[in-house]
């Protein structure tokens, strides 16, 4: 008698295109994003415009992303991934085709505001895709490649859009192309994606099965209910919610640095060219890239041999940004432009490390409610993306204009950190220090919502 064998079906892989849409995503939306801080100097220039208004204008970015990130959340709670993230990739793209149109300062200041409120929705609702499309071993690694791929769309801004000025290319026709890019996007993702993985045709039974998996049986058990304790006082009367909030503005002031005056920073220190200053600033952005691809790895690691949430998360972000602090700290002793890039690059490495622990444990706590925390998260990140901008800005005029009296009292002209420019570097180096310490009470294993 011949024995018939059950025939084995392996998992399908639409999970992973899934995370690639949605990397994708992550990556052109900083095309959008962070054009206005390459363009910087020739945006004012050409428009009229000083310091202080420009970074008022990345501040007021900020201001709309931090207004919208829970009811960005919400939108896809409500309406479905599917449609929420197609219609917000379509509109924040039409944004930025009004800031390539506007001559004026409050018409591209408005445009700016409405850029952030329809970004809000990019954080909360990729988070809320992982959750219901990746099992929980390959949560880190699906959080570094998200992670990843903004910094890699940060750092491809800077370089490619100061290598398009260089070339004359004017800044108007490079925001209307940018645009372009998220209105594809939209389309390609609308049509391939669905909200649920039994809802789409091309997930078999066996990738339903690995996703449906539950593998978190022997965590600790959820400290509140949802149906007993109302999931905003949960929040609200959480240590690690607060310590993750405030590790999150700390966080991104050290971020802020990068994607918004880096680049000025740059050419008015050391007089660099913008094709120089769009290659440097791109640096530390691509360290970011590396650090958050390894930070997965990691998280991910620690977990499956500790299976302790804390060490895998926490542990985690305490290491990287210490050592993100100490090397933005010792960047000042450095002698040229490319030097002092190097080094940053080196802080922000570890900085990227930590990201994709902010993702998981914004996860872990959230649970049923992961687009609510993780907004929550995001939004005490973008307070510190509203403040730092214009407080920059504003310091950045004052030290120039200081320099310009010197320069004009008989003194000579240094193009090297000195000064008011070193206090700028220590300030970050703080920040970042700051961070590593309030990881220290973030206890990721206690979720606020249930499983």
């Amino acid at each position: 008698m011949v024995s018939v064998e059950k025939p084995s079906f392996r998992p399908t892989n639409v999970r992973w295109y899934v995370l690639a849409l949605i990397a994708f995503a992550s990556s052109s939306a900083y095309l959008t994003r962070y054009c206005i801080s390459a363009a910087n100097t020739t945006i004012q220039q050409d428009v009229g415009l000083d310091d202080k208004q420009m970074g008022l204008m990345m501040s007021v970015f900020s201001l709309g992303y931090f207004i919208c990130q829970i009811p960005g959340g919400w939108l896809g709670t409500r309406f479905g991934t599917r449609f929420a993230f197609a219609f917000i990739s379509a509109v924040w793209s039409l944004c930025n085709v009004m800031s390539a149109v506007s001559f004026s300062f409050l018409p591209m200041l408005g445009s700016r505001f409405l850029l952030g409120c329809f970004q809000a929705g990019l954080v909360p609702i990729s988070a809320k895709v992982l959750r219901d499309w990746i099992p929980q071993p390959r949560r880190g690694m699906s959080s570094a490649a998200i992670g990843a791929c903004m910094s890699l769309g940060g750092a491809f801004t800077m370089w490619f859009t100061g290598w398009l000025l260089k070339i004359d290319l004017h800044w108007r026709w490079i925001f209307a192309s940018y645009a372009l890019v998220g209105i594809a996007w939209s389309i390609v993702y609308y049509q391939f994606f669905r909200t649920k993985p039994n809802e789409h045709q091309r997930v078999n039974k066996s990738e339903l099965d690995l996703i449906e998996e539950k593998l978190e049986k022997a965590e600790q058990p959820s400290t509140s209910n949802p149906s007993e304790k109302n999931i905003l006082l949960a929040m609200l009367t959480s240590v690690s919610m607060w310590a993750l909030c405030i590790q999150s503005f700390f966080r991104a002031a050290g971020y802020a640095f990068f994607v918004t005056w880096f680049f000025a920073f740059l050419e008015y220190v050391y007089g660099v060219t913008k094709a120089e200053a769009g290659f440097l600033n791109s640096l530390p952005l691509l360290a970011v890239v590396i650090g958050t691809s390894c930070g997965g790895a990691v998280v991910d690691y620690l977990w499956s041999l500790t299976k302790s949430k804390w060490l895998s998360r926490s542990g985690t972000a305490v290491f990287s940004l210490a050592m993100s602090a100490l090397f933005t700290y010792l960047s000042v002793w450095t002698n040229n432009a490319t030097q002092l890039s190097c080094m940053i690059a080196l802080g922000a490495l570890f900085s990227g490390l930590g990201s994709p622990a902010a993702w998981c444990a914004s996860i872990d706590l959230g649970g049923k409610q992961t687009s609510l925390v993780i907004a929550t998260m995001n939004m005490a990140g973008s307070v510190a993306g509203m403040v730092l901008p214009f407080l920059l800005g504003s310091w950045f005029m004052e030290i120039r204009k200081r320099a310009a009296e010197q320069i004009e009292a008989g003194g000579e002209q240094v193009e090297q950190l000195s000064g008011d420019w070193i206090a700028v570097i220590y300030l970050h180096a703080g920040f970042y220090l700051i961070g590593a310490v309030c990881w220290l009470f973030v206890r990721p294993n206690r979720s606020l919502a249930g499983p």
